[in-house]
């Protein structure tokens, strides 16, 4: 997924503020699930789930800048009942060199509306292991 560096993305010397590489990522896990057939706003209302961030770990290599243009890489690492593992790379190409900004890892978990962890549905179950 490409998303443009903008000015409200970055701190006062036009870096990009650490705290949104966190949004960045999210919305690379939830394209991958768009992608994938799963919408969260139809399995919260067909199946009485959501996913939820467990935990999530992030490394900062290099900084993005106003302008950049970066691409956020998600690929499901893991795959358990209830539980999904995220590794994701957020990187720039900068004069023909790919250049790393972030390592990052995410564990979604499902639950159910009344905030109990709940297995993933078989039929989402099965378009998860078949991008692993």
């Amino acid at each position: 997924m490409k998303i443009r560096v903008y000015y409200e993305d970055t701190d006062a010397g036009g870096i990009v503020y650490y705290a949104n590489y966190f949004k960045f990522t999210e919305r690379g896990r939830t394209e991958l699930l768009r992608d994938l057939g799963v919408s969260q706003s139809k399995i919260l209302k067909k199946h009485d789930i959501k996913f939820i961030v467990h935990s999530v770990s992030m490394e900062y290599i290099n900084p993005a800048f106003l302008d950049d243009q970066l691409t956020v890489e998600t690929k499901i690492n893991n795959l358990k009942k209830a539980s999904v593992d995220f590794n994701q790379n957020i990187y720039k190409i900068l004069n023909d060199k790919k250049i790393d900004i972030v390592r990052s890892k995410c564990r979604i978990v499902c639950i159910n509306s009344n905030q109990k962890i709940n297995a993933i549905p078989d039929l989402i179950l099965k378009k998860f292991l078949e991008e692993v």
